[in-house]
């Protein structure tokens, strides 16, 4: 089963379709539980930093890109790490924290419908 997304038209990098066949050894129907409590995780995610952007609450932004982390590194986006570390030791909402924000975001968004429609969820 070769299918590393390669994305056109969307401007964030593709999740890892072998990273989560890694992950769930195999098993597809393990890997479509998973995959689907990670998707469920990062849409609630954009839909909380939402409204935390527009409050620019700092401490609340922390809190949940540090809960959601695990859910973008499992689905194989671990190039987004420099994201997570640019939020989480900022002590400003200021240009970089909104570009880390917005590329979480963005990326989610790009991804969340291709997996799903990948794994038939």
């Amino acid at each position: 089963m070769e299918k590393l997304r390669q994305l056109e038209n969307v401007t964030t990098p593709a999740y890892s379709f072998q990273y989560l066949l890694l992950v769930s050894a195999g098993d597809y129907t393990f890997l479509q539980e998973i995959a689907s409590m990670y998707l469920d995780a990062m849409m609630n995610y954009v839909d909380n930093c939402r409204q935390i952007a527009a409050d620019k609450d700092l401490a609340s932004l922390k809190q949940q890109t540090h809960k959601i982390a695990t859910s973008f590194n499992s689905l194989g986006m671990e190039y987004l790490q420099p994201c997570f570390d640019q939020i989480k030791h900022t002590s400003v909402w200021d240009h970089a924290t909104h570009n880390s924000l917005t590329m979480l975001i963005t990326t989610a968004e790009d991804n969340v419908p291709l997996l799903k429609k990948d794994l038939d969820l």
